[in-house]
């Protein structure tokens, strides 16, 4: 059969592995250059048909009848590490077993993170070994797939600018933070013992221009949202052939991206290896207040301490340890802690992870003690990350006792996480340009895009899919809660008023059914002290009486 006419249907089934994101808001590289691939192939575009999981679960037995008549069915999927997510549920095991028993006609595939963990999987014609673009390539116009594997920059390259028109195929265009990919693989010589980037074999690293050509592609589409996130360590990134660190690259790729889209609403990164940071402090240093110049405000680095137990860190092969990590804190805190907008320009977060070998009762000891000194010391840590780890191919993880994880997170959540979050999003604190992603009971739920941004609970029903800006008026342990800005308070609902601390449902009413059109009026209706002196820290006068 020629190429030509090879019917092919791509199936995001979306990602998440410690250097790249693909569940929306986010559209990982790895689609995108599938998707150019099989354009660079000679499959017409008008052959290839592209849809999400969570659009193919709302017709699952029509689109299931669909693929009988498709010549090739391609699956990129895999979480590799555990995640909460808002905008999209990633296929599951049992999905994509599903679709490989029940489907018959195309050759199928399965591709992405998954193929580093699973050897085989019931029911697929082939699992493509970790590059799948590259290997579908390699079979659709018979190269040798080592020979593509020795130019892999290249060619991917290439793949993304032709698959960057994916995007407007996603249904959260053009409200997508598109992942930027520098390189592939970790650049360690002995790695975590849990991690998946210990599997990869295929390792790569993009020249700046690459990159920069690949925004202006995406920009020209109507993509300004963009997330350097698909790295295990961006500072490594910035290296020569002997890891030593080198601005100078970090200065070419971020001004260049700056150029390359004027229009660019979100620049932001996601990991840095607080070892590589404190082990080259003068040349890291330079790196971050060039990050910190050219980015764009809430930006957050993942720290991947995972234990702060020296006896977990010896037997997992962890780089950083706890001084290492406190230091790579400061740093940040000293160089991306100032405001723009009201937000703090570059933040680090903490990952711990749990079950690891060597884990014991102390250890959630020592993560405690570790927080409580950060927040102690009066530094910032844009969130902190709690969870369990997830089983990659031989790794013996630990029962973890639930008991005593859920009594050390709420330790965690009540000591440290809720005043962390008011000393980073303070009462008043406006933001700007929250993107509304989920209504549920009488809140709607949104965040900003970017890397890990804050969950924002609204009361009411907004505008799913729309943006608005809001102001701070509440903390919880991982969200917090907000209004709505400018504010016209006899614009308020009911519920809106009663999530106002200190007013509650009854006073709400009252303010709801009188619509004071004054501070003054307002202040008579609620006669209670407390109330009105917490109205005037959130509102001025202007705001009230609007």
């Amino acid at each position: 059969m020629s190429r030509k006419k090879i019917k092919t249907f791509l199936l995001d089934g979306y990602l998440d592995e410690p250097s790249a994101l693909g569940v929306p808001p986010y559209i990982s590289p790895h689609i995108r250059y599938m998707y150019g691939a099989l354009l660079d192939a000679e499959i017409p575009e008008d052959y290839i048909n592209y849809k999400t999981i969570d659009n193919f679960r709302n017709e699952w037995n029509k689109n299931i009848d669909k693929l009988e008549s498709y010549d090739l069915f391609i699956i990129i999927a895999g979480t590799t590490v555990p995640g909460h997510y808002l905008g999209g549920r990633p296929i599951s095991l049992a999905e994509i077993k599903k679709l490989g028993s029940t489907v018959f006609y195309p050759t199928k595939v399965l591709g992405g993170p998954i193929t580093l963990v699973k050897n085989k999987i019931e029911g697929f014609d082939f699992l493509t070994r970790e590059t799948a673009a590259l290997d579908i390539y390699s079979r659709l116009k018979k190269i040798d797939l080592n020979k593509l594997r020795r130019t892999a920059a290249k060619h991917i390259s290439r793949w993304s600018l032709l698959g960057a028109q994916l995007t407007k195929l996603h249904p959260f265009y053009p409200n997508l933070v598109c992942e930027l990919e520098t390189f592939r693989g970790c650049p360690r010589q002995k790695h975590c013992a849990f991690c998946s980037e210990r599997l990869k074999k295929v390792h790569y690293k993009r020249k700046p221009q690459q990159i920069i050509k690949e925004v202006k592609r995406l920009g020209k589409l109507g993509n300004h949202n963009f997330r350097i996130g698909c790295q295990t360590d961006i500072l490594s990134y910035a290296s020569d052939e002997n890891q030593r660190l080198k601005p100078d690259i970090m200065e070419t790729l971020y001004s260049g991206i700056r150029k390359a889209d004027p229009k660019l609403k979100v620049l932001h990164l996601d990991n840095i290896n607080p070892a590589t940071l404190v082990n080259h402090e003068k040349a890291g240093r330079k790196i971050i207040k060039i990050i910190t110049k050219y980015n764009t405000e809430g930006d957050t680095a993942a720290f991947g301490l995972e234990s702060a137990d020296p006896e977990v860190i010896k037997k997992n092969n962890i780089e950083a340890d706890p001084d290492i990590a406190f230091t790579a804190v400061k740093i940040l805190n000293e160089i991306g802690g100032k405001r723009v907008n009201g937000m703090p320009k570059l933040l680090p977060g903490i990952n711990f992870l749990h079950g690891l070998i060597g884990e014991r009762k102390k250890t959630y000891d020592y993560n405690y003690n570790f927080l409580k000194k950060v927040y102690e010391k009066r530094l910032m840590l844009r969130r902190i990350n709690i969870r369990q780890v997830v089983q990659i191919d031989n790794y013996p993880v630990q029962k973890v006792d639930k008991t005593r994880f859920e009594s050390y997170k709420k330790k965690v959540n009540d000591n440290i996480n809720k005043p962390m979050l008011k000393r980073v999003f303070p009462t008043n604190t406006i933001l700007e340009n929250v993107l509304i992603e989920k209504i549920k009971g009488k809140l709607s739920y949104g965040r900003q895009l970017g890397t890990y941004p804050i969950l924002v609970a609204i009361p009411g029903h907004l505008k799913k899919g729309s943006f608005y800006d809001v102001k701070v008026i509440d903390h919880g342990y991982r969200s917090i809660t907000a209004l709505p800005w400018p504010i016209k308070i006899n614009e308020l609902s009911i519920e809106q008023l009663a999530f106002i601390p200190e007013i509650g449902k009854k006073r709400a009413t009252k303010i709801f059914l009188k619509k004071p059109s004054s501070l003054k009026e307002t202040f008579n209706l609620i006669e209670n002290q407390k109330s009105i002196k917490l109205l005037k820290k959130l509102f001025n006068t202007e705001d009230l009486d609007q």
